[in-house]
């Protein structure tokens, strides 16, 4: 009762949606006693079916299944998710923020690190011009400035590399503090020393709220992060309201703000953040097509992430960067897909992205080579449901053709099939290429171990696995240089070490 109280001016909107006032009466008086436990899996914990749905039940059991949130932070997500839904949501939102005192709506979220450079992302409820300043362990500082309006993507350059920042969010010219946080950027190419960073797939909303995997991510050291798709939203098709709340229920979870102001992501999107399930390309098809708004889900995902090559002018979210001796390819393999051509050679990336990646690999001159694919690059599990080669499998030849061509050291990433999986892809010249799953950060039902699992390292399904991937380079010493995956799980035990 206390929660239809505190609804005030909103009241009148949720009238017309009763089952809102229903469900959330439930989940105060049943959900959410207590402070997530293994113990109570079965009552507490939302299965991927519910999260799919995305009412206002689950997204309120979400944010409180492992780390009970205090009252304010559910009203706000209330009123705040209402407001999006509203007619000039964006009036209904700054009145929402500024009912709560909320002076941020979303960030700040940190990304395309560099060796020089890092980008902070802040959205604001209103137009606010704001500034960042970063100082060094030494107490030298930089101030960077912008005048965007409601989502900002700030970078802040000029930076030593392999060095540790702390930055602070102000806004309007003035010195109150409105957010702050930490990085290290990446080392150089010719860089000899150890760094790390870290590799995940398949939150499905669930895991991104989970504090042992994400805290810990943040305490190991890695200097960032590539999310490899199904993150914040859970199938919202292009309705980008729908998307926006999802990213709203992200952005007032304290687990995700303590990480994203700390640990700069790269990220990709999969089915789930494309459209839904096993969706891709310019329609989607049940009994007749049914076209998809691409461009709009493009400009939504450019927005509510940080992404290097953000404003490239592409027809897809592609893109390429560099963490010290490593570059790193992140393709885009849903919304590029030609439907009508499936079967056909670059169907599965298209015509404009293929060529654009494989003059990437060309160029390259790195001794490591990094490429993510949302979905798998082999055909192991579930008998390659939605995978390269049950799609485009002339088009994967090419891709890997081109790579046997590399003196670089290649490992692959995949996600899409939860669990936890690696395989070793032989090539006609001897060559032999690790694909590394690491779509456990959801420890959601997924595929197990291969029928054939003779190329296969290591397998861990879905269910009851929560892990991300973890690559250390070792360039101390630069004649023999090396590389290490690991699986860790939420406890922080190794569970996998692949040495490469």
């Amino acid at each position: 009762m206390l929660k239809m109280m505190n609804w005030g001016g909103n009241l009148s909107s949720m009238i017309m949606k009763p089952h809102y006032i229903m469900m959330t009466i439930v989940c105060t008086s049943a959900c959410f006693a207590g402070s997530g436990t293994q113990g109570q899996v079965d009552e507490k914990f939302v299965t991927l079916s519910e999260a799919h749905r995305g009412t206002l039940y689950a997204d309120l059991k979400i944010l409180n299944q492992f780390e009970q949130q205090p009252a304010e932070v559910e009203d706000f997500y209330i009123h705040a998710r209402d407001a999006i839904f509203r007619h000039n949501a964006r009036h209904h939102l700054e009145e929402v923020c500024e009912r709560y005192g909320r002076e941020l709506l979303g960030g700040p979220m940190l990304g395309d690190l560099r060796h020089d450079r890092v980008t902070v992302r802040v959205q604001f409820p209103k137009s606010r011009a704001m500034s960042i300043v970063v100082t060094d362990a030494d107490g030298g500082s930089r101030r960077y400035e912008s005048k965007e309006r409601l989502v900002h993507h700030l970078c802040c350059d000029g930076l030593a590399a392999n060095t540790s920042y702390q930055y602070k969010v102000m806004a309007d010219g003035a010195d109150d503090v409105l957010a702050q946080g930490r990085f290290t950027t990446a080392p150089a190419v010719d860089y000899e020393g150890v760094y790390q960073f870290a590799i995940g797939a398949d939150f499905h909303k669930i895991g991104l709220h989970r504090p042992e995997l994400l805290d810990l991510v943040r305490e190991r050291g890695n200097i960032g992060m590539m999310l490899l798709g199904d993150l914040a939203v859970d199938g919202r098709q292009d309705n980008i309201a729908h998307r926006n709340v999802d990213y709203l229920l992200r952005d007032v979870s304290p687990v995700w703000q303590r990480f994203a102001a700390h640990v700069p992501t790269f990220t990709s999107w999969d089915d789930h953040d494309y459209f839904g399930d096993d969706s891709g390309g310019t329609y989607y098809s049940y009994k007749k097509k049914i076209p998809i708004n691409v461009t709009a889900m493009r400009a939504n995902w450019k927005k509510m992430w940080n992404n290097p090559e953000r404003t490239a002018k592409r027809n897809g979210i592609y893109f390429k960067t560099n963490l010290g001796p490593a570059d790193i390819i992140m393709l885009d393999t849903r919304s590029c897909r030609v439907n009508d051509q499936r079967g056909e050679m670059h169907s599965f990336l298209g015509d404009e992205q293929t060529q654009w990646a494989l003059e990437q690999i060309k160029k390259s001159t790195a001794p490591y080579l990094i490429i993510s694919s949302g979905t798998m690059w082999t055909d192991y599990i579930s008998a390659g449901k939605d995978s390269w080669g049950t799609w485009d499998l002339e088009g994967r030849e090419e891709f890997l053709s081109a790579l046997d061509e590399k003196d670089s050291k290649v490992i692959l990433f995949s996600g899409d099939r939860h669990g936890a999986h690696a395989f070793e892809i032989s090539r006609p010249n001897g060559k032999v290429y690790t694909e590394f799953g690491v779509g456990s950060l959801g420890g959601v039902p997924g595929g197990g171990r291969a029928k054939d699992q003779s190329a296969q390292l290591f397998a861990y399904p879905g269910a009851g696995t929560w892990a991300f991937g973890e690559l250390e380079f070792d360039t101390s010493a630069p004649s023999k240089p090396t590389v290490e995956f690991r699986l860790i799980n939420e406890q922080g035990a190794v569970m996998e070490t692949v040495s490469l």
